[in-house]
């Protein structure tokens, strides 16, 4: 018996065999059954969803939106066939537009057909199709027999176009000091904040228009500068941090930006204030008497005040003692209330009416909270003697005169005011006379008493201006009348009485006031008080051996500008950095201010070469304003191009010029005004597309380069004083 099950199934030919028989013969034969398959069942539309995406998107049409099942036919026979196509987008095949009508069921399993919105205000599409198994006419849905085309629909979302709104914008101002010992503030979503109903944290984009000019932003995950872009999810996780850089005195920096989203839509741009304050002591060193009473140290807070801020306190002794010499309060803490910017702290100076020496203590700031460090953070306090009763010097501005000082004293100016500040004006201090007869200490020798000169006879004419300053006490030694003067200026001794005299010219030795030594005039003298031309050329390229000189340590450029006085000659020497030149009054004021070990001082800028690792201009600027708290070099002039030539070693590097945020428009990286160019041709100067950056070849002469790759080169950092 034939299987009718297995003959569906294998559809192949049946063979049957038989034999004829009349009884006396026998035939064998066979006839073949051939079966036609007959595909009775219709297919059936058991899923048509449709499909939901937003404008401009692309959507797969996969088998849980779209089926047609049929139990006589092969997926890949049950076919759509497309009677109307989409009007506001497309139908795609893998990956490409769909060209013919028409698409099986196995190309939807296999997710090979898609839709793509084409944009517009269009809030509904469709196609419609027919389903066939390509035997029957007709299909099945909902129960019911179809022969029309049915709809597949596509509902499409429109997107919010406007961009997320700025919800906080207020200004960083908490600094905290970091594990590396700087200080840094913090960027979160207190301070800056963005939001979109239908965007998410992450894709809300902050895109940097300006960096800070004074710090750098660090991603605290990565530890990398953030140059470009951070995100809204970035700074609810707290990882956006400006480090601010100590060697700029600023309180207070910028960063530009705008809110982006994924749409590429952007929003104006906007400023986020970064501001903080700064501490320090308001002078670097106190003179008092010991009968002082108290001294108010001055600790002030520059910069934002509208917080608090504190800072602790610390006493170092050295020759005083603590309790002994003087007491201090029981709180070092310091604390700066909301719009505080002076705050005092008072030291009790001890007075036991005792002849001893002068006793010295500092007093340092450390330890700053929401505030950063300024340059003095520590003041050393000399305790003079008070002789009797009675200070006969002392150096402190700030401290009241009336309790300090008999009525007949005069406050003498700092020691950063010897120099003068221009030709002709005069800073000197004057030192009350005594009335009794005086002594002068000279090589150690005592010399012989002499009753004083009558002082209002004799004037001392500063050359230039014509002031009058009166020495601050007159010796007769011998045949020489000799006059005390204190500071560092050009002076005339005249004699008010005697016309004749009025023009005599007289030698002054000026000394460095920290060594409270005395500067001696001779009225007999009549040398100018600069040496000639010829006298100094003489000194100058005298070894110091010739001369018999003997100076306390050698100069090197630690000591550079440090004045010393040699006895034996009875002149003035200063350390330029090499050796001890012979100072006259026309020596430029020395900056007292100093490159840090390792770089090159050169007009008020301080240069470091890095040739040893060769990078990028990106990778350069980068390490200048983080590894060193500079910027690339900048170039003003000529002469200075030159200089930098030469300090390069003559060999390619990368200087800060360059035209990355507006291609065309050349400037450096450190803000400076751009009043100097050495292009070596008219083309190396034209920009380019990634080769916005300047190098310097051969013979200083500049090139525009790329900034991110390509060869790399030396770099010379700079740093201001």
């Amino acid at each position: 018996m034939v299987n009718q099950e297995h003959m569906l199934k294998a559809a192949l030919p049946l063979f049957a065999r038989f034999i004829i028989s009349n009884g006396l013969k026998t035939k064998h034969g066979m006839f073949t059954i051939t079966l036609e398959t007959m595909d009775q069942a219709l297919p059936t539309v058991s899923r048509n969803k449709g499909l939901r995406l937003v404008e401009g998107a692309m959507a797969l049409i996969s088998p849980d939106v779209l089926q047609i099942s049929d139990p006589d036919t092969s997926s890949e026979n049950l076919t759509f066939l497309l009677a109307q196509l989409p009007q506001y987008g497309q139908l795609y095949y893998r990956g490409a537009v769909l060209l013919q009508h028409n698409f099986t069921q196995q190309d939807v399993d296999n997710m090979d057909v898609a839709y793509k919105h084409g944009g517009g205000d269009s809030q509904i599409d469709r196609f419609t199709f027919l389903a066939t198994d390509r035997t029957n006419q007709g299909f099945i849905i909902n129960g019911r027999v179809q022969v029309e085309p049915v709809a597949f629909t596509i509902q499409v979302d429109h997107l919010d176009r406007t961009t997320p709104k700025i919800v906080h914008l207020h200004c960083s101002c908490n600094v905290e000091l970091l594990k590396n010992g700087n200080f840094g503030i913090y960027i979160t979503a207190r301070s800056l904040k963005a939001s979109h109903p239908n965007i998410e944290d992450d894709q809300i984009i902050f895109k940097i228009l300006q960096g800070p000019r004074y710090g750098y932003l660090e991603n605290t995950t990565t530890g990398r500068c953030i140059q470009e872009e951070f995100s809204q999810k970035d700074l609810n996780s707290k990882i956006v941090l400006y480090v601010i850089n100590p060697t700029w005195a600023v309180n207070s920096d910028s960063l530009e930006f705008q809110v982006t989203d994924p749409t590429g839509s952007s929003g104006t741009s906007q400023i986020l204030e970064l501001k903080w304050s700064r501490i320090e002591m308001q002078q670097a060193a106190y003179e008092v008497c010991e009968n002082v009473g108290i001294l108010s140290l001055k600790i002030t807070r520059s910069g934002h005040s509208t917080d608090s801020a504190f800072v602790t306190v610390k006493v170092n002794e050295a020759s005083a003692i603590l309790g002994k010499d003087f007491t201090i309060p029981p709180s070092k803490l310091i604390q700066f209330d909301p719009g505080m910017s002076t705050k005092k702290w008072n030291i009790v100076i001890t007075y036991d009416g005792l002849e001893e020496d002068d006793e010295v203590f500092e007093v340092v700031l450390n330890s700053p909270v929401n505030a950063i460090l300024g340059t003095r953070t520590k003041a050393v306090v000399k305790i003079l003697d008070s002789k009797g009763g009675q200070c006969s010097f002392f150096h402190s501005s700030g401290q009241s005169k009336h309790n300090l000082w008999r009525t007949d004293a005069l406050l003498p100016v700092s020691s950063s005011s010897l120099l003068p500040s221009s030709p002709g004006t005069v800073h000197l201090e004057r030192i009350p006379l005594s009335s009794s007869e005086g002594v002068m200490m000279q090589k150690g020798n005592m010399l012989p008493e002499f009753k004083l000169v009558n002082r209002s006879r004799t004037r001392l004419r500063a050359v230039g201006n014509g002031k009058i300053v009166h020495p601050s006490s007159v010796f007769r030694n011998g045949t020489d009348v000799v006059f005390k003067y204190h500071g560092l200026v050009s002076l005339r001794v005249e004699e008010d009485t005697s016309s004749a005299n009025a023009n005599k010219k007289a030698e002054v030795l000026v000394i460095n006031q920290g060594e409270l030594k005395s500067n001696v005039v001779s009225s007999r003298k009549t040398e100018v008080p600069q040496a000639d031309k010829a006298e100094l050329t003489s000194v100058l390229h005298s070894s110091h051996q010739d001369l018999g000189l003997s100076f306390p340590k050698g100069c090197t450029s630690d000591l550079k500008g440090l004045l010393h006085y040699e006895e034996r000659v009875q002149k003035l020497f200063q350390c330029d950095g090499i050796s001890w030149k012979l100072w006259d009054s026309k020596s430029k004021i020395v900056n007292l201010k100093k490159c840090p070990s390792g770089w090159s001082h050169h007009d008020g800028s301080c240069y470091f070469l890095i040739a040893d690792h060769k990078v990028t201009w990106n990778t350069a600027a980068q390490a200048c304003r983080e590894q060193y708290f500079g910027n690339l070099a900048s170039v003003v002039t000529k002469q200075h191009m030159q200089w930098l030539w030469n300090f390069s070693g003559r060999k390619p590097f990368w200087i800060g010029l360059n035209d990355q945020e507006n291609p065309g428009h050349w400037e450096w990286n450190g803000g400076e005004p751009v009043t100097y160019t050495n292009w070596r041709t008219v083309s190396s100067r034209l920009s380019r597309k990634g080769k916005n950056c300047v190098l310097v070849q051969r013979q200083g002469k500049w090139q525009a380069a790329d900034c991110r790759k390509g060869r790399r080169h030396n770099y010379v950092c700079s740093r201001k004083l």
